[in-house]
């Protein structure tokens, strides 16, 4: 017999433009449901049928910009059913923003037919933002945290992380939507290097600047100004950009107290819309995250 005051044991779902590399996410227990690109009339799935280091081939001698799309329905019932199938009793599913996917309606629409309940969240970030939200939430998860605590947990993360991210070139951006032809020729012709930023969901232009290392200053400076002189845990996330990712985690290293860090690449869907040389840096007080289980 059920104890009816027991906590259902929670499980974490998240999509794909969080970007946590396969082995970090198996690690946390976290599951995470795959998004599509399609290159002219072929479609993959990111991690799938097509992993980062090939969609960055493919991406530098694309005629066209792919294509990207929300996930099929098939991924996120087998993300759920995985959960069940471990025993989990209900599901926190975590998700990019309705601003920028439909990815958010596929998993609400979805949710109404699964065999248990199902808590979808509209995380309002994307990327390291998702990430860091989806770490919190499933950290409270894995210590036995209820669903309105995982919910809450992820919430407070979301609304507090600074998320930028400084890119090589607007044109991506340009092609795919995301800004207009006359922001992406501004940032060209003075060949400054423009900060976005998600805030409310949406990504917005935060400033610019002349140099990728000022742009990462700005920024660091950005999360003291936010935050106050505390410890940070960051995730640094690239587009085949190591070395300028290692650049950005120098100036974080001068500028704040860096606790913690992880880095990771951004993947096929994230990719398509920053081109290239990208880097993005999510950062929230050391103390906000909860810690990583221990293994063993």
């Amino acid at each position: 017999m059920t104890d009816p005051d027991r906590t259902p044991r929670v499980a974490v779902v998240t999509d794909s433009t969080a970007d946590l590399s396969r082995s970090m996410a198996e690690a946390e227990g976290l599951r995470v449901v795959p998004m599509s690109v399609t290159f002219e009339n072929e479609t993959l799935v990111s991690g799938v049928t097509i992993d980062d280091d090939e969609f960055y081939r493919r991406l530098e001698v694309a005629t066209s910009l792919p294509t990207t799309a929300q996930p099929n329905p098939h991924w996120f019932i087998q993300a759920w059913q995985d959960a069940a199938d471990d025993g989990h009793e209900a599901i926190v599913s975590l998700h990019v923003s309705k601003e920028l996917s439909g990815t958010l309606s596929q998993a609400r629409r979805l949710a109404t037919t699964a065999t248990l309940p199902i808590t979808v969240v509209d995380s309002r970030q994307v990327g390291g933002g998702l990430a860091l939200m989806a770490l919190a939430g499933q950290r409270v998860a894995a210590a036995g945290g209820s669903t309105s605590e995982v919910v809450a947990m992820a919430t407070r993360i979301g609304e507090a992380v600074v998320n930028r991210v400084v890119v090589a070139t607007m044109d991506n951006m340009r092609r795919g939507g995301r800004v207009s032809g006359a922001q992406a020729l501004v940032g060209k012709a003075l060949r400054v290097r423009p900060i976005l930023g998600v805030e409310d969901g949406a990504v917005v232009p935060m400033g610019r600047a002349r140099t990728q290392r000022r742009a990462f200053e700005a920024i660091a400076d950005e999360i003291v100004a936010t935050f106050g002189d505390v410890p940070i845990v960051a995730v640094v996330t690239h587009a085949v950009a190591p070395t300028v990712a290692d650049m950005a985690l120098d100036v974080l290293r001068e500028r704040v107290q860096l606790a913690r860090h992880h880095v990771q690449l951004f993947g096929p869907v994230l990719g398509t819309h920053t081109g290239s040389g990208a880097v993005a840096i999510a950062a929230v007080p050391d103390l906000m995250l909860p810690a990583a289980p221990r293994q063993g």
